[in-house]
């Protein structure tokens, strides 16, 4: 349990999906209020007890020999989220129009520090700003952009934006997720989401586990399609397909 970030009245637990080889980079988290995620960790607790899931919970663990605990996670996830204990807000970006020479000084880093920062700005700080400090965590990433500057940005933004005077989001930290529950219950989602996204859920081949498993997040979600987003008045489960003006140009 991150008792750092769950201190506060809201916490939003963030990763990254589909950096590599997918066309389609999902940055996501999973936010909860301060009673929600007592809830939500004592019933990860109960379901890894249940199933005998001890080790860590992780998209790239989904196999057809765990489907069934693996559904069973995601039954979870959605239990909790339609009882709002829960919500789940991600951001996607189309990584054939990032220009990373142009605008992030050639660094992939950069255009990807600038997703963090629009998912939790918008979909989180946005959102939750007036109810009390906020807290963040991320899975430990290597990134060029120090947790300090990420910090400091957000809360001159929000000051600007909201003529505030205190600094909204109050705790910023990076944790390896072997060791928060919340960050593997995101990782699990985010995946299956990403893998939607990229269309892995229509294809034959690889795991036919994970192609379920990301179409039952995708039915679940209350969503017909991750490539149209969500309607503003959707706050449980929400979409949001980044249209940049940093594209590349057709000469590129």
């Amino acid at each position: 349990m991150n008792k750092i970030c769950i201190d506060q009245p809201y916490a939003f637990f963030v990763d990254e999906s589909g950096i590599t080889k997918d066309r389609f980079t999902v940055v996501g988290g999973v936010c909860v209020a301060k009673e929600g995620a007592k809830v939500a960790y004592n019933s990860i607790q109960k379901y890894r007890d249940k199933f005998g899931m001890h080790a860590e919970l992780k998209w790239s663990k989904v196999s057809n020999h765990k489907q069934i605990e693996y559904e069973a996670l995601v039954d979870l996830f959605f239990a909790l989220n339609n009882n709002n204990r829960i919500q789940f807000h991600a951001i996607v970006f189309d990584n054939h129009t990032w220009n990373h020479k142009e605008f992030n000084g050639g660094d992939r880093d950069v255009g990807l520090s600038k997703l963090y920062y629009q998912l939790v700005y918008h979909q989180f700080v946005k959102r939750c700003y007036s109810r009390g400090n906020l807290s963040v965590c991320l899975d430990r990433r290597n990134s060029s952009t120090s947790l300090h500057d990420f910090r400091r940005m957000i809360n001159a933004q929000a000051k600007k934006d909201f003529g505030i005077h205190h600094d909204p989001l109050s705790v910023l930290v990076a944790q390896d997720s072997k060791k928060d529950d919340l960050l593997q219950l995101n990782d699990v989602i985010l995946g299956a989401v990403c893998a939607a996204r990229n269309g892995r859920h229509l294809l034959a081949g690889g795991k036919s586990s994970k192609r379920e498993i990301a179409n039952k997040v995708l039915t679940s979600s209350g969503l017909t399609d991750f490539s149209v987003n969500s309607m503003p008045k959707v706050n449980r489960f929400t979409i949001w397909n980044f249209q940049s003006a940093h594209k590349k140009s057709r000469a590129d």
